[in-house]
């Protein structure tokens, strides 16, 4: 029988390898206990991980869709709270209006309550979110109405008014107005700068096509709102009209007109903003049931992947301690093999 030698270099060697193997396997191990799934798919799937990837892929669009889908929601109820708002002011206006009828002296609360009104409605139509105006349609990225007060818009007014009487609004001739004459310059002039065809050209820019969101796959939902609605716009030639006549000398009768044409155009815009807010809130509605059905779909994929990607945690736990206790082992037989020596022999 032919005797052969085993040195301890050779033995530490062989142990330092197996330890190296061991210490490799327990990061992936740790994974596993903490995710409950495997480390490596790939290794672990074989042909089922195209599946698993497919899976995934359709976790993150879920995910994608579902936050895009609460940014809308944030946004729709901006502007809900907008024309709440709007609502609001309207119903101040024709508040004002109403209690002033036949009270020239109060023409100054009037003239107030419709220049807040104009500022507000301007407003809340340039409100933005995330850059994107919520009253713009799909023309998302510029202002939607001007301002009037001091700018071109009003210069245009003045200049109306002053051709149509023959005097500037500052004039004391302004107190001889009639209800004719009022309703005449309502209807050739007010209404064809600021209504229809004069709103798009002199006030707004936004687009009557309403911005889209896919909120799920084959399902599309509007979810701006175009400041260029009927209601936005009797708001804004009510409201203008009353401030600008209502700081004039007119009295009387043409008072009485342009008070009874505000207040009946501003509180039509009232019926119509409730419209809108009805309309809006079917689509959130749309939406929110979307994200449900959403959320529905991603429980039950992540239960899937779970299925099929993963592991036990209790027995990986299990393993990581019983890797931990070799490695410890190894560690105390590779130092004392170390310490090893003929010399600590012989002594």
């Amino acid at each position: 029988m032919k005797a052969s030698y085993v040195s301890s270099y050779s033995v530490n060697l062989a142990l330092r390898s197996s330890t190296a193997r061991l210490q490799a396997r327990l990061p992936d191990l740790q994974q596993e206990m903490v995710t409950g799934l495997h480390a490596d798919s790939g290794m672990s799937l074989g042909s089922q991980t195209a599946t698993l990837a497919k899976v995934k892929n359709d976790i993150t669009n879920i995910e994608r869709l579902y936050d895009t889908n609460n940014r809308v929601m944030t946004r729709m109820s901006m502007a809900q709270s907008g024309l709440k708002q709007l609502n609001t002011i309207a119903q101040e206006v024709v508040n004002a209006i109403g209690l002033t009828l036949g009270d020239d002296s109060q023409k100054g609360a009037v003239a107030t309550s419709a220049q807040n009104a104009v500022m507000e409605l301007t407003s809340v139509l340039n409100r933005q979110a995330d850059g994107i105006y919520l009253f713009a349609g799909d023309n998302a990225d510029t202002q939607p109405v001007i301002e009037y007060e001091g700018t071109a818009l009003q210069a245009a007014f003045d200049t109306a008014f002053q051709t149509y009487f023959g005097f500037p609004k500052t004039d004391a001739a302004t107190a001889g107005i009639t209800a004719a004459q009022v309703n005449d310059f309502i209807t050739t002039v007010a209404e064809p700068l600021f209504l229809g065809a004069g709103w798009t050209t002199n006030v707004s820019s936004a687009s009557d096509n309403l911005q889209k969101a896919r909120v799920e796959d084959g399902q599309t939902v509007d979810v701006s709102v175009s400041a260029n609605e009927d209601a936005f716009q009797q708001i804004a030639i009510g409201s203008i009209l009353a401030s600008e006549f209502y700081q004039t000398e007119i009295g009387g009768e043409g008072l009485f007109a342009v008070g009874e044409y505000a207040s009946e155009t501003v509180a039509t815009a009232i019926s119509g903003l409730t419209k809108i807010q009805g309309q809006l809130g079917l689509r959130e509605e749309r939406v929110s049931r979307a994200n449900d059905s959403l959320s529905v779909q991603k429980d039950l994929f992540e239960t899937y992947v779970v299925d099929l990607d993963g592991v036990d945690a209790y027995q990986a736990a299990i393993e990581v301690n019983t890797l931990i206790t070799q490695i410890e082992v190894s560690y105390s037989v590779t130092s004392r093999i170390q310490n090893l020596s003929l010399i600590q022999f012989l002594r």
